[in-house]
């Protein structure tokens, strides 16, 4: 066996190349998020990226092959070292450049979106083609760093491809981990994708000077000739293939390719049950899968020895298929698995560090020992490659383009095909069960199995399958939560109790609609997380309604609203209910819609409304890239914390929401307490206000969500206009199922103006999409405190005991009743506080002295002198 030597002149170009694997990475993540505020997020936009991002490291990988061999055939010779730091230069000088291209991107891309904003065919194959132009160049290069000092480090020693591409590989892969940690934990929340991009230019230019200053001193360290000799009979013995063999193994390299990032994908979805769906979540399964991947190239040489080694390469895969079928049955237990990590989550005595763990765990544990698999496979294909490619330098690079061309159409496959076709654990068990087949083909080759016994290798096959399918039981059932299938299951309520009406395993996400056999209710879950809840009770769908309700009451004549993210429907069949309205509801997500009819007794069948026009888009991009202007925009997005969703918080987000609204349009955001932090609802309050000037704070029926309302010009709440509306059958019955039955329990959803909380948010930082902060939100690792919710939500409320919103529409006498009213429904509310809290009027709030109680607060209030209520530890302070 050949083991790797880490000589002095070998040192610094394998740091190099862990360096380069690291900056790739960065690369990637934020030029990926960069293009997705042009694309938007929708999967056809990511997957545009991400396979023009593949595409390009292919073509690197396969040219420079092309190039050694044939400057080594000329037998000109070429200083290797010197052309991967010049390669490096010129990645960090496209870096460097990258922020300009985006803006030359976003320009061609504009008169086609402006013109067919909706997804389709043609839009993603420009997405496609106009990311490939911008990222190109530079994923060319990218391409090209491994092979070429894979063949530096190698040479004319073919019996040093497993030693040392095991180790090149791995560094590589743990640069890459190491640049994932990097992005996604550090750079993005601390200084931004700007600087974050400068850091990876940055580590491009030192590999440029390492290599470029040093590169006389890299020489190769050639391996005695005797030994060379030896491993050269040893190769040749275990390589005698025929040509058809050859092009099998390759195939099959290039499948495992397709297998591995097939199965990252559909592993994801299935992970992100039990671990949500927040940035860090998706770091720790990448930097699992890519972990796993360098551990296994590392240690590949030391257990692969100098012979057999296509019979070791297929017993791999084969036991990476048969590996990835049996734990199949897992999933089966997923349910309980996720409710238990709820209860850890949901734990008072829980820490974020448990929190991390175990979803580390669950990563680990799923995806740990296949991609360690995939890891070992590399150095050694490689080797076998040899005998078709000929040269080092082709076989290198050949290689590691037909495993990334592999990975390409994984990417385009899984959530295309294999997802929308057969679900998430059928395609696992069809993409592996071939593999088997392949390996058992391959290996009656390779033995040169008469016929008789290449028929027993098929039948053989056929029984694992046949067996592995029994095992497994694959296929999709419908018939209860949580039992063949990922519908989830919320704690303490059993599963006898819930029906699943509907469950789709789309291509962009899980979806299902679960009603509670006693209640009624029924909930709409998107990858596990619950996006609405609607019943008959009162307040079963109060802030849904309310987000259409109190914007469209607020505008004196809306004829052209837009709502974002359909959800269950609610928002937008109340919009639609106003007289005279034409409504754009925009959702990502084409199977969300098809679930709508689940929810018609609440949303008004909205979808099927002659004035409702639904758009497949992302909700941003839909806004950045349509022609139309509106009266209203209102809009519920996903929780603020999950990836990709602070695009809708985002500074850059509510000016183009902005620059959508006519002279006198209103914009509508919602405010969910209690799933952000404190420093996290100021945030995203003073990024509203920094594009609204004229930013109000209502509550809907449930004290934890909150509503932003923004304009323009300032708002006042006209009585006139209510009972305009009022008067209209459909939009009454609606007011009534969110508890408003009279003009002030309209004004009693007002909270406050934001200029009476300047002093409460002056110190919280603006989300951008130069850094994404909520992504960030300590939130994802432990849930607020009810009492961390409860003291955001009386720092808003406490303003009404001493400040009246704006009315108009009242005759004097009426004005006087109305505050009045007004003034004792302040009163009720700050006394639930009061109470819970220990709070000043506590005794007279306990009397149901309201109005005793409320002037002991704006006793309180003025001594405080604007300083904000503390009610930290369930005191209140």
């Amino acid at each position: 066996m050949i083991s790797f030597r880490a000589t002095p002149s070998r040192l610094i170009p394998f740091f190099c190349i862990f360096i380069s694997g690291a900056a790739s990475l960065v690369y990637e993540l934020i030029w990926i998020r960069q293009l997705a505020l042009i694309f938007g997020g929708s999967l056809y936009a990511i997957s545009a990226v991400l396979c023009a991002f593949m595409t390009g490291l292919a073509i690197g990988a396969w040219g420079i092959g092309l190039f050694i061999s044939y400057r080594n055939k000329q037998k000109k010779n070429v200083n290797l070292v010197f052309l991967y730091g010049l390669i490096e230069g010129l990645i960090g000088l496209y870096g460097l450049f990258f922020p300009y291209g985006l803006e030359l991107i976003s320009s061609l891309y504009a008169p086609l979106a402006n013109r067919t904003i909706e997804i389709s065919f043609l839009l993603h194959w420009v997405e496609f083609f106009l990311s490939t132009a911008l990222m190109l160049p530079a994923t060319i290069c990218m391409g090209a760093t491994l092979p070429l000092i894979g063949s530096w480090s190698i040479g004319k020693s073919s019996e040093r491809i497993i030693p040392d591409v095991s180790i090149l590989y791995s560094l590589n892969t743990f640069g890459a981990v190491a640049g994932c940690l990097y992005t996604q934990t550090i750079a993005l929340k601390y200084f931004g994708i700007s600087v974050t991009n400068f850091t990876a230019v940055g580590a491009n230019f030192l590999v440029f000077i390492l290599c470029t200053t040093l590169h006389s001193s890299f020489i190769k360290n050639p391996s005695p000739k005797t030994q060379v000799i030896q491993t050269k009979t040893n190769c040749e013995s275990s390589l005698s293939t025929d040509r058809k063999l050859s092009l099998l193994l390759i195939f099959i390299f290039a499948y495992s390719g397709m297998a591995s990032l097939a199965s990252e994908i559909l592993w994801t979805r299935v992970l992100v049950f039990p671990m949500g769906t927040t940035l860090n979540s998706f770091t720790i399964i990448l930097a699992t899968f890519l972990f796993g991947i360098a551990l296994g190239s590392i240690i590949s040489n030391k257990i692969f020895g100098n012979s057999n080694h296509v019979i070791k390469f297929l017993l791999i895969q084969l036991s990476i298929a048969i590996l990835c079928i049996t734990i199949l049955p897992l999933f089966e237990r997923l349910h309980e698995w996720t409710l238990k990590a709820d209860q850890v989550f949901y734990d008072l005595d829980n820490v974020a560090l448990k929190t991390l763990g175990i979803r580390s765990l669950f990563a680990f544990g799923l995806m740990f020992l296949p991609s360690l698999g995939f890891g070992l496979i590399f150095p050694l294909a490689n080797r076998i490659n040899l005998h078709l490619f000929k040269t080092n330098s082709k076989t290198l690079g050949n290689s590691y383009a037909l495993n990334t061309i592999g990975a390409t159409l994984g990417t385009i496959f899984t959530p295309f095909i294999f997802i929308p076709f057969m679900g998430i654990r059928m395609s696992l068990f069809v993409i592996y069960s071939i593999l088997i087949i392949l390996c058992f083909v391959a290996i009656s080759i390779q033995l040169k199995w008469n016929d008789k016994n290449f028929i027993k290798s098929g039948f053989i096959s056929i029984i694992i399958i046949f067996i592995g399918y029994i095992w497994s039981n694959p296929k999709i059932s419908t018939e209860q939560p949580g039992s063949q299938n990922l519908a989830r299951v919320e704690m303490n309520t059993p599963r006898s109790h819930l029906n699943l009406l509907d469950y789709i395993e789309g291509d962009f996400s899980t979806l299902s609609v679960i009603e509670n056999k006693k209640s009624k209710a029924r909930t709409l879950y998107s990858n596990g997380f619950s996006t609405a809840t609607v019943s008959n009770s009162i307040g079963g769908s109060a802030y849904m309604q309310a987000m259409g309700f109190i914007p469209m009451a607020l505008h004196p004549n809306p004829k052209k609203a837009m709502v974002i993210c359909f959800g269950t429907g609610n928002t937008t069949g109340t919009v639609s209910l106003f007289p005279g309205v034409q409504v754009d509801s925009v959702e990502i997500d084409k199977n969300i819609i098809s679930l709508a009819h689940h929810f018609s007794k609440w949303n008004h069948n909205a979808q099927r409304k002659k004035n409702v026009q639904m758009h497949i888009q992302d909700g941003r991009t839909f806004t950045r890239w349509s022609k139309n202007n509106y009266d209203v925009i209102t809009l519920e997005p996903m929780s603020p914390i999950q990836a990709g969703t602070v695009n809708l918080y985002s500074r850059e987000f509510y000016q183009l929401a902005a620059n959508r609204l006519n002279e006198n349009g209103i914009m509508m955001q919602w405010l969910p307490l209690h799933l952000v932090g404190k420093d996290d609802a100021k945030s995203i309050l003073k990024t509203f206000q920094k594009v609204f000037p004229h930013t109000s704070i209502w509550n809907s029926f449930l004290t934890r969500i909150v509503l932003l309302v923004g304009s323009k010009d300032k708002i006042a709440l006209d009585k006139i206009r209510f009972e305009e509306l009022m008067r209209l059958p459909n939009i009454k019955i609606t007011a009534q199922q969110i508890g408003i039955n009279s003009f002030l329990d309209f004004t009693d959803f007002f909270l406050t103006n934001t200029n009476n909380v300047d002093s409460f948010i002056q110190n919280a930082d603006l989300i951008t999409d130069d850094r994404p902060l909520l992504e960030f939100s300590p939130v994802a690792f432990l849930p607020p405190l009810k009492w961390e919710v409860d003291e955001t939500f009386i720092n808003y409320l406490k303003h009404r005991a001493v400040k009246y919103p704006k009315v108009t529409g009242l005759i004097s006498s009426e004005k006087k009743q109305w505050e009045q009213n007004f003034r004792k429904r302040t009163a009720q509310r700050l006394s639930v506080f009061s109470r819970r809290y220990h709070g000043p009027g506590e005794s007279a709030f306990m009397k149901k002295n309201y109005l005793g109680g409320l002037s002991q607060i704006k006793s309180y209030l003025k001594k405080k002198g604007g300083k904000p209520i503390s009610l930290k530890n369930a005191q209140w302070k």
